[in-house]
C-alpha cells in the first residue's frame, strides 16, 4: 500500500508553521509516505501569482511522471487541492482510493457549494472533518465520514504538572501574529492586565505590533519562534492559556497546553467546541459586541486566576487526561485503519 499526501500549504515567513500538523501527522505513521506540499511559498506579489501553478507544475512533475504508483491519495484542504488527486487518479491510477480532511475554511469559503465544488466532491471515498461544528456546515452528509483531531506530538504525553502557585506565567498566547488570531482582541485586553505577566509565542504580520506592546508593557514577554520542547515548558509555566480566534478549525494550541495541564479560555470557534470541556476550559460567545467580549474575557481571566488550588488542580488533570487521546499515536492508528479498510476495498 503506497500513499501520498497533498496539501496546498506550506510555511512561509507570515505563518511558519503552516501545515507543520500534516508532516508530523506523516512522520507518526509507520508506513514511509510520500508528500507534496506548497514548496515555493512566500509573502510577496510574484508568489501569490504563480504559487498555484508552480504547484500544480511541481505535483505533476514528482508524482504523475514517476514510476511510484499511490494506492492512497490523501488531500488536507478539500478544494482545490482536490483537483490535484482527481488529476492523478485520471492520469496514473483509476482505483486510487481519495481520502480528504476538511480544515475549515475549505468549508466556509465555497457556501453555497458551487457546481466544480460539488463534482469534485464526488470523487471522495472518505471524508475527515476537523471538528463536528465543521462537519454539520457541510453542504451535504456523506455515508463515509467521520471526525478526527489532527494530533498533538506524543512528547506532550510526559508533560509535567505545575501548581498554580508555582506558574510564573499568568496569561499564554500562542499562534500566528494576525487578524484572525484575534491580536485586535489582545490589545484591547492588555490595560486591564498591565500586573500580570504576560508571554506572547509566535510570530506574523503583527510582528511590529508586539514590539511596540513590548515598550509599552514591561511585563509582556515576546518569544517568536520556540522549539517543541520549549513551548512546552511555556505551556507548563503558564496558569491559562487565552485563545481569542475568529475561526480555528483543529485548536491545536489548545490541546497542547491541555497536556501540559494549563486550563484554556477561547472564544467560539469550531476549534474550540471540538477541543474544550467545562471541566477544564471555557469558551465564550463571539456572538455579542466586542465590548462585552473583552467584559467577559476578563471576568473568566480573574476567576481563572482565583481559582482554589483544588479546583485548579482538578481542572489540570481533567485537560491532561483528555488531551492523552488526542496524541499523534492515537490519530495515526486512526489513519492507518482507514487507509487499510479503503486499500482493501480497491483489491477485493
Amino acid at each position: 500500500m503506497q500513499i501520498l499526501l497533498i496539501s496546498n500549504m506550506g510555511p512561509k515567513p507570515s505563518s511558519p508553521v503552516q501545515g507543520q500538523f500534516i508532516e508530523q501527522q506523516r512522520q507518526a505513521l509507520p508506513i514511509a509516505t510520500a508528500y507534496h506540499w506548497m514548496r515555493w511559498h512566500d509573502d510577496g506579489v510574484l508568489n501569490r501569482l504563480l504559487k498555484y501553478p508552480v504547484w500544480l507544475l511541481d505535483f505533476v512533475l514528482r508524482f504523475v511522471f514517476c514510476r511510484q504508483r499511490y494506492d492512497i491519495l490523501h488531500v488536507h484542504f478539500f478544494y482545490p487541492t482536490i483537483w490535484l488527486a482527481i488529476l492523478y487518479k485520471c492520469l496514473r491510477h483509476r482505483s486510487a482510493k481519495i481520502v480528504v480532511t476538511c480544515h475549515g475554511s475549505d468549508i466556509y469559503r465555497y457556501q453555497p457549494a458551487g457546481r466544480a465544488y460539488r463534482w469534485c466532491a464526488g470523487w471522495v471515498d472518505q471524508w475527515i472533518f476537523a471538528s463536528a461544528p465543521l462537519q454539520q456546515a457541510f453542504y451535504q452528509q456523506p455515508d463515509a465520514a467521520r471526525v478526527l483531531a489532527a494530533g498533538i506530538s506524543a512528547d506532550y504525553a510526559a508533560a509535567k504538572r505545575l501548581a498554580k502557585q508555582d506558574k510564573d506565567i499568568d496569561l499564554l498566547f500562542v499562534g500566528s501574529l494576525n487578524d484572525n488570531k484575534g491580536l485586535d482582541r489582545l490589545e484591547q485586553l492588555l490595560p486591564h492586565l498591565t500586573q500580570q505577566s504576560i508571554c506572547i509565542v509566535g510570530q506574523g504580520p503583527a510582528s511590529e505590533k508586539i514590539r511596540l506592546w513590548q515598550q509599552q508593557y514591561p511585563k509582556l514577554q515576546w518569544l517568536p519562534s520556540q522549539s517543541q520542547q520549549e513551548l512546552k515548558k511555556c505551556y507548563q509555566r503558564s496558569k491559562v492559556l487565552l485563545s481569542l480566534s475568529r475561526q480555528e478549525s483543529f485548536g491545536l494550541v489548545m490541546t497542547e497546553a491541555l497536556a501540559c495541564y494549563t486550563p484554556v479560555i477561547a472564544t467560539e470557534t469550531d476549534g474550540a467546541k471540538a477541543q474544550l470541556r467545562p471541566e477544564f476550559g471555557w469558551i465564550i460567545s463571539q456572538q455579542q459586541t466586542e465590548t462585552a467580549l473583552i467584559n467577559q474575557l476578563l471576568q473568566h481571566l480573574k476567576r481563572c486566576w482565583q481559582l482554589p488550588e483544588t479546583d485548579y488542580q482538578q481542572m489540570q488533570q481533567a485537560g491532561h487526561h483528555y488531551a492523552q487521546t488526542q496524541l499523534l499515536p492515537v490519530i495515526a492508528s486512526e489513519l492507518m485503519r482507514i487507509y487499510q479498510h479503503l486499500y482493501q476495498q480497491g483489491h477485493v
